[in-house]
């Protein structure tokens, strides 16, 4: 790893000298509905920082308008989705019967470099599996090529493996998980975003074949506050390297108070 970019994973896994990072993600505002936490970004993302999280995940157009929340030299790391996808409007019917794939667009958004002018310290694609073998191609493709100008812009690059689609099934998804995060790996991602595996078990497998830092996302939002809670503290009891979360923080009516409770579970030496 050259030394730019070993500095900038330093930046956001090891701001607390423990190699773990609490992440918020906060982009969903282009990608899914209208709701008030997208509305709210701005309280949202200063309500996340006060709680102490280590990163924030936000949209170019939102990098660009909060940029002013990340100036300073103890402030979280800013990390940029640098793609967009309209998954999360295409139905929960078409989602549960498997996404026909002329139905899903993924379009990259910006370039490494432009990233890099908007303050991030990371960029965050996706990379999806179970649809069909051309879109797994093209998603590939479009993963190696980011890959590749992250690296010449000494950018980590967190690859976000997806498994959804009519390949899908309850029995193939955790073995999917895991073979998209050793894609992911074999691609060059520096670090993973990758939804939980349901278990502690298969989840440190999935963490062990990895073998970069994995961050744990949300997935839908819980009413119940413990649930967040213990599923970073299973991830973590897995080998994860913290967690990259968005509606279970952005949505909760205290996302401060949420960050801070997640914070105190991976930096209890704080």
């Amino acid at each position: 790893m050259n030394t730019n970019l070993a500095v900038q994973m330093e930046r956001l896994f090891n701001r607390r000298q423990d190699g773990r990072a609490i992440c918020v993600a906060a982009d969903h505002g282009y990608m899914s509905n209208v709701t008030p936490n997208v509305v709210n970004l701005s309280a949202i993302a200063q309500a996340a920082i006060r709680g102490g999280a280590d990163g924030v995940l936000l949209s170019p157009g939102q990098a660009h308008r909060l940029a002013r929340l990340f100036d300073a030299p103890d402030a979280p790391a800013l990390i940029v989705r640098a793609d967009w996808m309209n998954m999360p409007r295409l139905g929960e019917a078409d989602l549960n019967n498997g996404v026909p794939p002329q139905h899903l667009f993924h379009q990259r958004m910006l370039s490494a470099r432009q990233a890099l002018a908007l303050g991030a310290k990371a960029i965050t694609i996706y990379l999806f599996l179970g649809t069909d073998d051309t879109i797994e191609a093209t998603g590939i493709e479009s993963c190696a090529q980011f890959i590749s100008e992250c690296r010449r812009a000494s950018l980590p690059c967190i690859l976000e493996p997806l498994a959804f689609g009519a390949q899908v099934t309850e029995k193939n998804l955790v073995d999917l998980l895991t073979l998209g995060a050793r894609m992911a790996v074999e691609l060059g991602a520096d670090a993973l975003k990758i939804p939980y595996t349901g278990d502690v078990e298969s989840f440190s497998r999935l963490v062990r074949i990895a073998d970069v830092p994995v961050l744990v996302l949300g997935g839908a939002r819980s009413e119940n506050e413990q649930d967040t809670l213990e599923l970073l503290a299973d991830g973590l009891k897995a080998g994860c390297a913290g967690c990259l979360m968005g509606r279970r923080v952005t949505q909760s009516p205290d996302p401060e108070r949420m960050v801070r409770q997640l914070v105190q579970i991976a930096h209890p030496n704080l």
